[in-house]
């Protein structure tokens, strides 16, 4: 089944770094069944701290993990550090990551830690478009130009 477009939704868990949506109705079965908390997907036990948590979806993304390594992208991104989103975002967009080419397409749009080049940002929103990510039509529309300032001027 597909996640739900709402991403408060679901949740990625460190130990696997997978996408998962049933995160309420496992964690009232645990409390039910007096059961340790875990991961849903690999039953790994929880992180404790944001620091163990760091620690493991570090050695998934070097572990080639593309959703791991997409979600460092986006805390290299958030510090304003581009050259370490770019290659980050690259690594896991060759891995098959599609959010991490919608990413990369701002980056190639923007200008920001790369020049900007059209070809590259609207081949980047294509793959975006093909890996079927929630924001499939606005990824759509982007391209077409019709949503308000995407338009080069």
């Amino acid at each position: 089944m597909p996640l739900p477009l709402d991403q408060e939704k679901y949740g990625t868990f460190s130990c696997c770094c997978k996408h998962i949506c049933c995160l309420h109705a496992n964690k009232i079965r645990e409390i039910k069944e007096g059961m340790e908390h875990k991961c849903p997907y690999c039953r790994e036990p929880l992180p404790f701290t944001k620091e163990e948590a760091e620690q493991k979806r570090m050695k998934r993304a070097k572990a080639n993990d593309p959703v791991a390594l997409c979600e460092m992208g986006m805390k290299c991104d958030s510090e304003g550090d581009y050259e370490g989103a770019f290659e980050s975002w690259t690594k896991a967009a060759a891995l098959g990551n599609a959010e991490a080419h919608f990413n990369l397409s701002f980056m190639y749009r923007k200008g920001e830690g790369v020049e900007k080049d059209k070809k590259k940002e609207v081949y980047h929103l294509e793959e975006a478009a093909i890996g079927a990510i929630p924001m499939q039509e606005t990824i759509l529309d982007i391209m077409r130009g019709k949503v308000e300032g995407t338009t080069e001027q």
